[in-house]
């Protein structure tokens, strides 16, 4: 490939840096609903600006650097017509000098497997073929901006790379094991802008880098891009950007884990159009030592999917400041979280769409997680020592399944206004459920206290078996709703109470305060009917809360709770506590919250 170019310029420009912002610095994507900004701005802190602009051009633009709020814009490549110098042969450690005027482009063709040092200036593009795994030594290379790699059939290796080398743009056919290296103690940005329309996918053996800083990858290609082993430097390596810009997914380390991940910090995956991200798999693949990590961010478009492997498995990541994942319809899966801390995980996504996060694991506390917009969102189990701070009532299509039952720490949870399935664990917490016909169950060897408020739907709370000062809000259940010849708890279509214990738990139902003149326990009842007779008959002489126990002869041992919400003397609402077979419930259970 022959590209000539002008002399190349570099302007800076400088803007305050809102992070995960909802438009480009160009302006041409939109990621996250207006309704998520004020939730996303409160991670603005922890995520750095974005390197990848999201425009679909081939002037795509690498912003940086990490960390402050002042980004370079790099030189576009011209299509001016400027001299092309003849072809240049590397096949020995020290190949003839060549130099340019500054102005044109220079192809060298790697025909030797040797370790070559050639002395080259003047060019401010080099164009590379490997046809030996060669490398190329930068440590005499001066002037060169930008490093272009055409159909190769052998590994590209370079090392001491100047850190004022802005671009690798490679095309076509490659493969083979590749090495790229900075001078030492560069950090240095590695951006590479991938374009294979070759027919099939371009499958590299391997890619390890040294001295690189941030990784920033864009495939701007129709067809596939696959490495099977991604190897960062351990020590240097702090960022990792990918875009997918065109068609052709990107796929890294699917089925082995990437390596060198000590120094990772940030991640940030972004797809805006029909290529997808991989970047490890799920159960199989991933991140196993991210101690340092502090932020990811996903935006994924309406057809691009995004995965992410494991994260954390062999060490547990210190303090994640912020994970943030959106989608506009294509899915979102990411593996396991083994985390000591995270302070903030915002997640949401458009209509049809899907974010499914394997199971989490958290040492200390997260202290905000929270789920909204009209995506399906799947979660794993919790586990560890850690407590939960989640909050899903921004769910605007579907109910959450939540399972807490391995957690030793406490939660505090609200839910969604659909049908729910919340499970505490031992340390059990506060759950607060909207709309729906929820299921909350505390595990059967808590040893915290649980505090449930149910909205309005036909909910089941089940209790622990072991003692505890558990509080219970039912919504209630309107009588009239339900089937009168039921005999059994089970078709009693109402809000349920299992464990209830009279002896330490309480329960939050209606707004009059019980005392013993409104209240009266009974029994002997036959049937629902029977039962709602019988309170009926008890408030239209001033009681206000009616117990019926060991209903239908505690066939299934269970008791109703009347009350009369309106003072009208019949009863309005009610409840069942499965296991009230005894005249145990007294006034003093219930209370007004």
């Amino acid at each position: 490939m022959k590209v000539n170019v002008n002399k190349m310029t570099k302007e800076i420009e400088t803007f305050l840096c809102d992070p995960l912002r909802t438009t480009t610095v160009v302006g041409c994507h939109s990621f996250i609903k207006n309704d998520l900004n004020k939730n996303l701005r409160k991670i603005s802190l922890a995520v750095v600006p974005l390197l990848l602009s999201a425009c679909n051009s081939e002037r795509q633009k690498l912003l940086g650097n990490l960390g402050d709020g002042v980004i370079n814009v790099l030189e576009s490549i011209t299509n001016e017509s400027q001299p092309v110098s003849t072809a240049y042969t590397i096949n020995s450690t020290v190949p003839l000098e060549i130099h340019g005027d500054g102005t044109s482009s220079e192809e060298i063709e790697v025909t030797g497997a040797v370790v070559a040092s050639p002395i080259i200036s003047g060019h401010p593009l080099i164009d590379f073929t490997f046809s030996a795994a060669g490398t190329v030594d930068f440590a005499n290379v001066t002037d060169v901006k930008n490093i272009s790699i055409g159909t190769s059939t052998a590994g590209a290796s370079f090392t001491n790379l100047s850190t004022e080398i802005e671009k690798v743009i490679v095309t076509e056919t490659q493969s083979g094991d590749w090495a790229i290296s900075f001078k030492p103690n560069s950090f240095a940005t590695l951006y590479f802008d991938w374009t294979n329309n070759t027919g099939a996918s371009v499958d590299l053996t391997s890619l390890t880098l040294n001295e690189v800083g941030q990784l920033a990858f864009k495939n701007s290609g129709q067809e596939p891009i696959t490495i099977p082993l991604l190897n960062l430097d351990p020590d240097d390596t702090q960022r990792i950007e990918i875009g997918n810009d065109n068609d052709g997914d990107i796929i890294f380390s699917s089925a082995a884990n990437l390596n060198g991940t000590t120094a990772l910090k940030t991640m940030k995956l972004t797809t805006w159009n029909d290529g997808d991200i991989t970047l490890g798999t799920p159960g199989v693949s991933g991140f196993p030592d991210l101690k340092e990590l502090t932020s990811i961010a996903i935006e994924a478009s309406s057809t691009g999917a995004i995965t992410i492997g494991d994260l954390g498995t062999t060490t547990a990541i210190d303090n994640i400041s912020s994970i943030a994942m959106t989608t506009q319809g294509a899915p979102i899966n990411i593996g396991s979280i083994n985390a000591k801390k995270i302070n903030n995980i915002i997640v949401s996504g458009e209509e049809f769409s899907s974010i499914n996060i394997g199971d989490i694991t958290i040492e200390e506390t997260i202290l905000d997680f929270t789920l909204g917009g009209a995506s399906e969102i799947t979660l794993g189990a919790f586990s560890g020592d850690g407590e939960v701070s989640l909050n899903a009532s921004g769910m605007s299509k579907k109910g959450i399944a939540l399972d807490f039952s391995a957690l030793k720490g406490s939660v505090d949870v609200t839910t969604t206004s659909y049908d729910d399935i919340i499970s505490l664990g031992v340390g059990a917490g506060k759950v607060i459920c909207g709309a729906g016909d929820d299921t909350i169950t505390v595990i059967a060897n808590a040893i915290g206290n649980a505090d449930i408020r149910c909205g309005d739907g036909v909910d089941m709370v089940t209790l622990s078996s072991l003692s505890g000062t558990d509080l219970v809000e039912p919504g209630g259940t309107s009588v009239s709703t339900i089937i009168g010849s039921a005999t059994d708890h089970t078709t009693i279509v109402c809000d349920k109470i299992i464990n209830f214990d009279p002896n330490s738990d309480t329960i939050g139902f209606g707004s009059t305060t019980a005392n013993d003149t409104n209240f009266l326990s009974e029994t002997d009842a036959t049937s629902f009917s029977n039962a709602l007779s019988k309170a009926n008959t008890a408030m239209s002489s001033g009681k206000t809360y009616y117990l019926s126990y060991n209903v239908a002869s505690a066939t299934d041992g269970y008791g109703l709770l009347f009350y009369d919400s309106d003072g009208n003397g019949t009863g309005d609402t009610c409840i069942s506590l499965v296991g009230i077979i005894t005249d145990t419930f007294t006034y003093e259970n219930l209370v007004i919250v």
